[in-house]
């Protein structure tokens, strides 16, 4: 339970509250500085959605996709658990950042409920590991959150998870778990090691992952927070963390082309997008309750939602089809001037 501090003699939690605001400062010069919407005035191209029945039809499989609830003052993630439960989501797969920081993540996870018995399989954000997404910790202190963030999401107990272990994924969170239907879901860690990509050791793992995966016949769904470099939509994503970080991507790519991912799902910028890269559908889902991008309108993207993805399996290329579920608000359903304003905080 979160107690109000006390504000003794000492005037120790004042300094507290006031580091807390000056990284939030922080946090929203870097941002102002560093996002770049790259489709600017013609975003609205990138936006599609499918229309879904209510409930999927008889052999096909439904899954329930978003990211980046942070900072959720509409409560956009209650609302999203229970739709996704009430259109018959198989599992909800979030792309990460679940809170401001990772010290609140606890406070996310009484909203599991919402989902009932639905899987819920998590990315691991920048929020997770640095302190107000912005300031990277010690290794030592790194290790110990992704630890905990494997421990609380029982990634490590979990029979179905292939959880890459061992002393070169101590501070990573990367696995794979097939669902019915044949569906091989991926989860990927491009923000744990910062400036550092994907890593030469989980590009390994993701290779012979995604061989094995494509040798059974598998329909393969990838997800990770930051959005591969040099998409037609935003800079913010794996652009922003170098050029080892950006030949990651490249060869991540190549290994998704190889393998004939189906579907690459990213967060990380709070907006909507719908691209392609190599050939391979893209979907930017960063809309699940953290303010959203400034001065984006809705027509380009900028709006809370989540994804409802149906997967029909077919002798021949899998079919998946998408409908952006917005979320509900009250007329004239604009975002509030503080809401708006604070979209520059780092996303």
């Amino acid at each position: 339970m979160l107690r109000r501090p006390r504000f003794d003699e000492s005037g120790g939690a004042w300094r507290l509250v006031l580091a807390s605001v000056c990284l939030c400062f922080l946090a929203s010069w870097k941002e102002s500085r560093s996002t770049k919407i790259l489709c600017e005035d013609h975003c609205s191209a990138y936006q599609h959605s499918d229309s879904l029945p209510d409930r999927a039809p008889q052999g096909v499989i439904r899954l329930a996709v978003g990211g980046d609830s942070r900072n959720d003052k509409s409560h956009v993630v209650p609302w999203a658990f229970q739709e996704a439960k009430r259109r018959g989501a198989k599992a909800f797969f979030f792309l990460g950042d679940l809170e401001l920081t990772s010290a609140l993540d606890r406070g996310f996870l009484p909203q599991l409920a919402d989902l009932g018995d639905i899987p819920f399989y998590p990315v691991i954000g920048n929020h997770e590991v640095e302190a107000f997404g912005i300031v990277r910790l010690p290794k030592w202190e790194s290790e110990r959150k992704v630890r905990e963030f494997k421990k609380e999401f029982h990634l490590a107990r979990s029979a179905e998870v292939k959880l890459a272990s061992g002393q070169r994924f101590l501070d990573t969170v990367v696995y794979s778990v097939d669902l019915e239907g044949g569906i091989h879901l991926v989860a990927l860690d491009n923000v744990s090691r910062k400036g550092e990509g994907f890593g030469p050791d989980q590009l390994a793992w993701l290779a012979r992952d995604l061989k094995a995966a494509h040798d059974a016949n598998k329909i393969i769904l990838v997800g990770m927070h930051k959005g591969l470099a040099n998409n037609p939509v935003t800079s913010h994503a794996m652009d922003e963390d170098g050029q080892q970080a950006i030949s990651d991507s490249d060869r991540a790519l190549q290994l998704f082309a190889e393998y004939q991912v189906a579907m690459i799902f990213v967060s990380h910028s709070h907006m909507h997008a719908a691209y392609t890269q190599r050939g391979i559908p893209v979907r930017l889902t960063g809309g699940m309750g953290a303010p959203l991008v400034k001065d984006l309108a809705e027509a380009d993207g900028g709006f809370h939602h989540f994804l409802l993805v149906d997967v029909a399996p077919s002798a021949g290329t899998p079919q998946a089809h998408v409908e952006v579920v917005k979320f509900p608000c009250t007329p004239p359903c604009e975002p509030s001037r503080s809401e708006t304003d604070e979209s520059q905080e780092i996303e």
